[in-house]
């Protein structure tokens, strides 16, 4: 069995800790950049219930396409976030999935797409 192991940084841990992911190579979706993957981990529930706080997503920068119901990383002032991708009439969107969170909505045009999220791992 091929893995995968991707270096990532815990910051919100406190602690700023080096850590490791490992996974098997049969998880990923095709098609994928392996040599462009990275892992982040989730803070904060707007994405739940599909994406837990503190998840682990592994995103792809090789993937900037924006596909309707994909889950991408946009940047935007400042802030990383992750967001659904929801065509509308005036154009793509990028949407929380927790109601609470509907407030959070941007515009394609207002946001840089960093990558498109392939994975995730969370604990139950």
């Amino acid at each position: 069995m091929s893995l995968v192991i991707l270096e990532y940084v815990d910051v919100l841990s406190g602690k700023n800790e080096k850590k490791v992911l490992e996974f098997s190579i049969d998880l990923l979706p095709e098609p994928v950049n392996k040599e462009s993957l990275f892992v982040v981990k989730v803070d904060g529930e707007s994405m739940q219930p599909m994406i837990k706080d503190r998840t682990l997503v592994v995103a792809d920068l090789s993937q900037r396409t924006v596909e309707a119901h994909g889950i991408y990383l946009v940047y935007q002032n400042n802030n990383m976030w992750i967001k659904q991708a929801k065509q509308e009439n005036t154009g793509m969107t990028f949407i929380s999935i927790n109601k609470a969170f509907s407030h959070l909505v941007f515009n394609e045009a207002e946001v840089r797409v960093v990558a498109k999220v392939v994975l995730s791992f969370s604990t139950f």
